[in-house]
């Protein structure tokens, strides 16, 4: 039994949680933090007395007061907050695993998603992973039910190491994602759209990273669901349809399969043509990019003729491109007047307007390069010339 002064006490911290409760719900949150501070105050004189009973109560003010900070856009003490009721409920956690558990989950989550808001990523993951491994070591019934959940961490994680170039971190976060939903699949739902871009973006980071076999495994089954999806939803799903055609005609030309790879390319280009024909300023580069890419593959096979008729088309493009932007593609337009001459013994005379349009652009990182091109093709032709 506690005195008659704890008694009042405890209601007083009861109150003032109450109150504090009803002003951040009215969005009037310093008035609600000076509320929770009090009632902290007087929760930690009273977990003196009681540790067992108020530590709890002190960290659920503590994360009140966390999110008040959220609110005022305060990152720095909402970290403060959250940190100090995460040992409390760490220390519980080891005490009463299964009272806590979520709680703690639920916390570390919390100081997660706060630390990736504001691009802390590497305290992001660490918080993230921690609440995964609690996750995992959950019997295969309760994870089950938490898979939703799990599903946001690998979709946060797989993010957050992709931005921080963590190749394999991101790769396992994906497939962790990827075996959610295929268990998913199995009890409740066919879940096409989720799984295409899991294994779209798993693909897409492999092929990023040079694992070509791997990346070309995973555009596969990609496209297997995105081809169903587009045959529901079209206008939704053939842009991505057409990059991944576009990512396996890569691959392919690569590994040397130039029938599957002259097919794969022509098929992104079908789609990609109908999407540039609906918005030309957003998709026209991708078919410039796709003839590119069918230059380099019969330049490969030493198919000139195919070659340059595809290099004129990219410069033909690029022309037109130019006219919608032209400080985005001069430079790719200079570019590809300069491969002319390199590859296809265009005239010299081409490197004098690709030359004009790159002085115009002098900050930018690749004119320097491209210059470099120009002087040494000139002196290339000179001599073969004398």
């Amino acid at each position: 039994m506690y005195n008659l002064e704890t008694i009042i006490e405890e209601s007083i911290a009861r109150a003032l949680s109450s109150s504090a409760d009803s002003y951040r719900e009215q969005g009037e949150f310093q008035k609600a933090k000076e509320l929770y501070l009090k009632a902290l105050k007087l929760k930690e004189s009273l977990s003196e007395i009681d540790a067992e009973r108020y530590q709890a109560l002190i960290a659920k003010t503590l994360d009140a007061l966390a999110l008040v900070s959220k609110e005022e856009n305060d990152a720095g003490s909402a970290v403060e907050y959250y940190s100090k009721s995460i040992l409390i409920t760490e220390e519980l956690y080891q005490s009463m695993p299964t009272e806590y558990i979520d709680v703690l989950l639920k916390r570390y989550v919390d100081i997660a998603n706060l630390y990736r808001r504001y691009d802390y990523y590497g305290e992001a993951e660490r918080f993230y992973n921690k609440a995964l491994n609690i996750y995992k070591s959950l019997s295969e019934e309760d994870f089950a039910e938490s898979q939703t959940k799990v599903l946001n961490i690998y979709h946060y994680l797989s993010i957050i190491c992709t931005a921080r170039d963590k190749f394999q971190e991101a790769k396992s976060a994906y497939i962790g994602a990827l075996d959610i939903y295929n268990h998913l699949v199995e009890d409740e739902g066919d879940y096409r759209a989720e799984r295409a871009m899991v294994l779209y973006e798993l693909a897409s980071l492999c092929f990023k990273h040079k694992q070509q076999n791997r990346a070309g495994e995973f555009y596969l089954l990609a496209l297997k669901l995105l081809s169903k999806l587009y045959r529901d939803e079209r206008d939704k799903y053939q842009a991505l349809l057409a990059s991944t055609f576009h990512h396996l005609g890569q691959i392919y030309t690569v590994q040397h399969e130039y029938k599957a790879g002259l097919m794969a390319y022509k098929e992104s280009l079908k789609h990609y043509i109908a999407l540039a024909e609906k918005n030309p300023s957003e998709y026209g580069s991708y078919v410039t990019i796709l003839f590119e890419n069918l230059a380099s593959f019969y330049r490969q096979q030493n198919n000139i003729e195919l070659a340059q008729y595809f290099h004129l088309k990219v410069v033909d493009l690029y022309t037109e491109l130019k006219d919608y932007n032209e400080s985005v593609y001069a430079l790719k337009l200079a570019s590809a007047i300069i491969e002319g001459v390199e590859y296809y013994q265009q005239h010299t005379l081409g490197l004098y307007q690709a030359e004009a349009m790159i002085q115009g652009y002098r900050g930018a990182c690749q004119t320097a390069d491209l210059l470099d091109k120009i002087y040494a093709l000139r002196q290339e032709k000179k001599i073969v010339l004398s």
